[in-house]
């Protein structure tokens, strides 16, 4: 399956919508352990991209990860806004040099970002309370679809949305090692860390756009 414009827009708002109907989701998890800004600040950026989406028709979908980035980075701020901007810009400038965008390709674009995401996050690994916790997972389980052969497109978003919800589940009984909530030590035990849970929510929204997509076609 190719990675079409119209296919990345339906994604994008799909995942803009479910993000800013999980602001109090996300400030709820963010108040135990970080600064309680987690849900207003997604919130407050994906409604920025969701009232840009009609322009995103004009760009080639590479360009679209981009713009989205740049637009994630400059108005939810903090941590949340340099990793999710991070990570579009640098799955759109990966696919920019890609020969075609099918499945491969994005495979390894996305495993791109999260290398450079780790790295910005001072290199970050899985087990830091962090939303790589999630987000490695599903990167590792879309390689591992494909490197079975898998070209079903639902079954690999699925497989890599239920590795995410994992991987953030597993976060409730980390000690946070990186950003606000290592400051708690051993008392950000017992809380979800609330980056692992935005990545699951953008996941499952992806998987959900790909469905209604398929359906109607």
């Amino acid at each position: 399956m190719e990675l079409s414009r119209e296919i990345l827009i339906g994604v994008i708002e799909s995942i803009s919508k479910k993000l800013i109907d999980s602001e109090k989701l996300l400030t709820e998890l963010d108040s135990p352990i970080g600064d309680a800004d987690c849900g207003v600040g997604i919130k407050r950026g994906f409604e920025e991209v969701l009232s840009n989406i009609g322009e995103l028709k004009n760009f080639a979908p590479p360009d679209i990860l981009k713009k989205v980035g740049f637009t994630l980075a400059s108005t939810i701020g903090g941590t949340s806004g340099a990793m999710l901007g991070t990570g579009f810009i640098e799955t759109g400038k990966n696919l920019s040099e890609a020969q075609n965008l099918d499945m491969g390709s994005i495979a390894s674009a996305l495993d791109h970002s999260l290398s450079v995401i780790k790295r910005r996050g001072g290199d970050t690994e899985v087990g830091d309370k962090t939303l790589v916790d999630a987000l490695q997972p599903a990167v590792e389980s879309i390689k591992e679809s494909i490197g079975r052969g898998d070209q079903n497109i639902i079954s690999i978003l699925g497989k890599a949305a239920n590795a995410a919800r994992d991987g953030s589940e597993k976060t409730v009984e980390l000690t946070a090692r990186k950003g606000r909530a290592s400051y708690l030590g051993e008392r950000s035990k017992g809380h979800k860390d609330p980056g692992s849970a935005y990545i699951v929510l953008m996941f499952e929204a992806a998987l959900k756009s790909i469905q209604l997509c398929r359906d109607n076609n």
